[in-house]
This record gives C-alpha cells, sequence and structure tokens, in this order.
C-alpha cells in the first residue's frame, strides 16, 4: 500500500520539518509539577510516547520520611527510627563528640547562605535592636528604628553604606562608607530581621554581607546556632507523630553539622567558598531547606521538638555522619554509592515497605509519568529516540542504567545513561521506575531494526505510514512513492502543471512527479512515461538520491565498494552514496541493485541523506 497521495488519507499536504528540532520538595513540587505525572487514578497513558511506571519520591538514600512516619505510628522511637536507617550509627551529643572543636566552642559556629549575587540588600528590623557595622574596621554606624527600611550597597565611589529610605521614597546614606564586608548585629535577645526579597524574617544570629570576588555583587549569610538553624529547618508538617519529628530534627542537626566540618570556620573559607556563597549551606540547599524565623513561627510543634533533641547528632566511628534523607524509597532505600556517591557503611540499603503502609499515607506509593521521546532524546544528542529500557538494577530495585536507541547523525545509536541521569533530565519522582514505549506503529516496534528511521521519517512530515497505526514496513516503494518522499524530504513546492507523461494521470502523485521532472532527479522511465506503479530497485533509488540531494564526488571518494554493482547502468550512482555514508550495502560486500526497495530501506536510506545534507 502506498504513501497516499498529498492530499488524501493520512499524509495530506505533509511537508519537511526542521532537522533539528524530600518530603518538603514533595509538598511543594505536588503544586507545580509538569501535568505528564499524574497520581494512577489521573493516568491518562494512551497518547505518550513514553510511560513511567514508579514508586517513592527522591533520591532514596537514607532516612526515609515517611517510613518514619510509619514506625513512628507503629511505636518506634525516634533513636530505633533513626539506627534502622542509618546502619551501624549511633545518638551522640555534638559537645561531646565534638568537644574542643571550634564548633562546640562557637556559639554561632554556622554560616547560612540566605541570598547570592546581589548588587545591594533591602532589610528592615521588625523586633529587638541592632547595629549597622563594617566587620573589617569594626566600626558599627548606626542603630536603625522599627521597621524602617534601609539598605546596604555600592556607594558610587568604590566602597559601600548602609542607607535609610526617607519618606519621599529616596535614600539616605549614612556617614561613613566602608568596605563591602558588613554586618546587621542583634543588640538584644531576641532580635527579628526582614529581608523583604526572600519573603522571610531571621532571629538566632547575624547578618553577615561579603563580597563575591568574582562577580563584585553581594553574598548574604546568617551567622547563627546550630540549634536556631534546625528550629527554622522546614521539613515535616507539625501533625506527623512525634517520633519521626524528633528523628528529622536529630538528622537534619546531623547533616549541617557535617556542612560546617567539611568547609571549616567561616574565617578560613577560601575564595570559591565565599563566591559560591559565603556559607556553610545555603538556605535552598537540595538536602535540606532553611525557612528562617518565618517557618519556625509558623511550625511550633517541631520547633518544640527541636528543643528536646537540642545537641544530638548520629555518629558512626566517633563522626558525626552525612545524614541523608529522602521522602521515600520505592521500598528498600539506595546505598550511597548507589546514588553516586562514596562508599559510607552507615549509608546501605534497608527495607523501606513502611513506607509504602496504610499509616505512612504515602502519596507516592505509585505513581506513572509520561514524557515525550524527541525531548529526553534531544537531551542526549538524537536526533529520533525510538527505544529506551532499564538494563541494569541496584540491589534497592531502582534503575542503575538504561539504555537509549535512536539516530545520531543519520545512523542508529545505541548509549547508556544512569537511572538517577534518567530521572533528573525528565523530573521524575524518584529513580524507582518501569519503562514503556508507545510505538508510533502497531507493525514498527520499539527495537525494529529501523524503528529509529521510520520515526525520523514521521516527525519530519514525509509520512504518516500506509494507514492509521501501520507503516507497512517490508512493502515495496513505487516510483510514485518514491516522487512523494522526495518532494517532502526536499520540501520542494508541488508542481501541478505540465503533463509530460501518459501513465502518471490516474496517480495520486502525479504533482509530485512532475515537480521532481522539473528539478531534474527523473526524465521517466521512458520518454513518455514514468511507470508510477512499478516498484523502485536499489539500483534506481540511489540514483534517484544522487541527483536529489546533489552529491558530487567532492561529498566523498568514491571506489568500488561492492561486487555486484560492476554490471548495474547505477554503479556510479551506488558508489557515491556509499561514498557519502547513506549506504553499507546489503551485505559486507553486496549492494543488491535488482532487489526491491522496502518502505524501512527507503526510511533509512532519506534520513541518512538528509544528514549529509
Amino acid at each position: 500500500m502506498g504513501d497516499q497521495g498529498p492530499q488524501s488519507g493520512l499524509d495530506g499536504k505533509a511537508t519537511r520539518r526542521g532537522w533539528q528540532r524530600s518530603l518538603r520538595c514533595l509538598m511543594v513540587c505536588c503544586a507545580i509539577f509538569p501535568l505528564a505525572l499524574t497520581t494512577p487514578a489521573q493516568a491518562n497513558l494512551a497518547t505518550a510516547d513514553l510511560m513511567f511506571s514508579g514508586s517513592g519520591w527522591g533520591h532514596g538514600v537514607g532516612l526515609s520520611q515517611f517510613g518514619a512516619r510509619s514506625m513512628a505510628d507503629g511505636g518506634d522511637s525516634a533513636y530505633e527510627i533513626l539506627e534502622y536507617y542509618f546502619t551501624g550509627a549511633s545518638i551522640r551529643h555534638v559537645d561531646n563528640l565534638l568537644a574542643g572543636s571550634f564548633i562546640s566552642l562557637d556559639e554561632d559556629p554556622l554560616w547560612v547562605g540566605l541570598l547570592q549575587n546581589q548588587y545591594d540588600v533591602a532589610f528592615r528590623i521588625m523586633g529587638g535592636s541592632a547595629d549597622l557595622c563594617f566587620d573589617d574596621t569594626n566600626q558599627c554606624v548606626s542603630s536603625p528604628l522599627l521597621e524602617d527600611t534601609w539598605r546596604f550597597g555600592p556607594d558610587g565611589n568604590g566602597l559601600c553604606a548602609f542607607s535609610r529610605e526617607t519618606p519621599d521614597g529616596s535614600y539616605y546614606t549614612v556617614s561613613p562608607s566602608g568596605s563591602c564586608f558588613g554586618s546587621i548585629r542583634p543588640t538584644t535577645t531576641p532580635t527579628t530581621i526582614s529581608l523583604p526579597i526572600t519573603g522571610r524574617t531571621y532571629r538566632h544570629g547575624t547578618i553577615r554581607m561579603r563580597t563575591n570576588s568574582l562577580s563584585n555583587q553581594l553574598n548574604v549569610a546568617l551567622e547563627m546556632s546550630i540549634d536556631g538553624y534546625v528550629a527554622g529547618v522546614q521539613e515535616l508538617p507539625d501533625n506527623w507523630p512525634g517520633a519521626a519529628l524528633q528523628a528529622q530534627s536529630i538528622a537534619s542537626r546531623s547533616l549541617v553539622v557535617h556542612r560546617i566540618q567539611e568547609h571549616g570556620p567561616a574565617e578560613a573559607f577560601d575564595t570559591a567558598r565565599l563566591s559560591q556563597c559565603a556559607c556553610h549551606i545555603r538556605d535552598d540547599d537540595p538536602d535540606q531547606a532553611f525557612g528562617g524565623y518565618t517557618a519556625e513561627v509558623s511550625h511550633p510543634v517541631w520547633r518544640g521538638l527541636v528543643g528536646g533533641t537540642e545537641g544530638q547528632v548520629m555518629a558512626w566511628e566517633n563522626k558525626v555522619i552525612d545524614a541523608r534523607f529522602t521522602s521515600s524509597s520505592g521500598g528498600r532505600t539506595e546505598s550511597n554509592d548507589d546514588a553516586g556517591g562514596a562508599v559510607l557503611a552507615y549509608l546501605v540499603s534497608v527495607d523501606d515497605s513502611a513506607a509504602h503502609t496504610s499509616a505512612a499515607v504515602n502519596p507516592f506509593t505509585t505513581w506513572t509519568a509520561s514524557a515525550d521521546q524527541q525531548h529526553l532524546g534531544g537531551h542526549f544528542g538524537f536526533s529520533w529516540l525510538n527505544d529506551v529500557w532499564v538494563t541494569e538494577r541496584n540491589e534497592s530495585g531502582s534503575v542503575a542504567t538504561v539504555s537509549l536507541r535512536g539516530i545520531i547523525n543519520g545512523r542508529p545509536t545505541e548509549l547508556s545513561t544512569t537511572g538517577f541521569s534518567l530521572r533528573d533530565v525528565l523530573n521524575l519522582p524518584s529513580p524507582y521506575f518501569d519503562i514503556e514505549v508507545h510505538p508510533r506503529f502497531t507493525d514498527v516496534a520499539p527495537d525494529h531494526p529501523f524503528s529509529g528511521e521510520i520515526l525520523g521519517l514521521t516527525e519530519l512530515g514525509i509520512t504518516s505510514g500506509c494507514s492509521t497505526d501501520r507503516f507497512c514496513p517490508g512493502h515495496t516503494v513505487t516510483r510514485g512513492e518514491m516522487a512523494a518522499f522526495l518532494v517532502r524530504a526536499l520540501d520542494l513546492a508541488v508542481q501541478p502543471e505540465g503533463d509530460p507523461f501518459t501513465d502518471d494521470d490516474d496517480s495520486v502523485f502525479e504533482a509530485e512527479i512532475e515537480s521532481i521532472r522539473l528539478h531534474g532527479f527523473t526524465l521517466g522511465c521512458t520518454q513518455t512515461t514514468y511507470c508510477p506503479d512499478r516498484p523502485v530497485k536499489r539500483g534506481e533509488m540511489a540514483a534517484f538520491l544522487v541527483r536529489a540531494f546533489g552529491f558530487t564526488a567532492a561529498s566523498g571518494s568514491t571506489g568500488d565498494s561492492f561486487a555486484d554493482d560492476n554490471d548495474s547502468i547505477f554503479e556510479a550512482e551506488i558508489e557515491m552514496i556509499a561514498a557519502v555514508g547513506v549506504t553499507s550495502g546489503c551485505g559486507p560486500t553486496s549492494f543488491c541493485p535488482q532487489e526491491n526497495v522496502t518502505r524501512e530501506e527507503m526510511a533509512a536510506f532519506l534520513v541518512r541523506a538528509l544528514a549529509v545534507d
């Protein structure tokens, strides 16, 4: 069956298209996640190219928040929960564990990054009092009144200054100016400072401004106590069981102490760290979010439970652990090394079926998501992606590696990537998933040897198949269909005028036949006939492609690639398409010039020719 002509059936007026064409996060992302992500009841799988069905939310490493919720509901204590998920680790007090270090001796050892690369910083004192100071000289120049708006930034002369907003909206600069290492220092306990740009207020520390030497802009950090920070962490809702909240507070404290140890005291920050954020951890760190005093006052139960775990951290071999946590796994947590990190004895895979019990009330026990093949393929350099499958799984059941097959530079190519990489590219909830590929045509499976090329022809608008859902890959291509393929592939204008051939008047491809004649691609099968219903031979196809795409000897060095084309009148054209990479023959030394061209073969020839073109 043919392509049905440009004015009828499926193809219509087809034209060539362009060649290149943790719980906190869960609560936020549920509101903004792309519509491709659905719960099982919402899933509509009929039209997507790629379908993913999975379980869990997040990277799956460490403490499972929904698992902790279920265990706490069943009577487990915070300690039991933590010692279950962090294998071999135990509860210690930070002052005993790190006795004599700056972390235990300094009241405010932590710097939290609030803003980066700001030209200036506006602020207000909302409660208590504070001094405005230059840190390099320790000179304080003003004490703002409550709720006045102030600004710290460049004074126009290479220094920085504090300025107060006047009633008319302008700013009055307070003398003197100084370096751009400034601070807002509380002089009463408590003092509440507002940074309007973040929409939050802050307590428990001093606001520090530091120059980013790379951008010459300002980074803003909050120097504060560890427990003050944990009070402002926003990870779990207040209505969860107390043991789960306590477990989270200890994990959060452990994580931030580990960061402090990793980067050292603030005065030892190197240039890179000062440029990044002048901090140990940013408030929007992907592992843990900090909402300041604003988050603290909106979660009174959390704040109270944090106080009950003051100073407690998880330790392994007398070291504070990197206490990673996740909303939930797919049923078994991920080991840190399988997630791309270091081998850590306390971050190994453990059973997390608790996260999927009725007590957990986990909305992501199962999920489905859809994706477009072109979007995913484009990320990995494919022109068209026809197949994706899981090739290996980790001990946890998460996806370790994924294979992708499609067309790159006109040729079938297979690549592999990690499950975590695929999760990140597609913004999937977790790396625990299965993949289902929905083929464009029912008779072309994703692993069909020409599936990528056939998909390419469809995406380019060259064909829509031989019927609604079929491509008929093994059917031969007629000369009439060949004309239509070339017109659409090259986006040629259809030429209805002229009637040089006597045998195409009843052909649905008459206009396309006339178009390729006018462009010099054919002279017909005789002087007065075109033979539109005759199958195209592979030798003829070579001639059509050379003329249509303008391949010349300069395109590639021709030789004698095939043993069976020496007597063919199309030998030169056959050698030409071999030289430019359009064909490798039908065998190691054969081209089979007298064999009919099938639709699947034509897809491959056209896609490769377009890649050369």
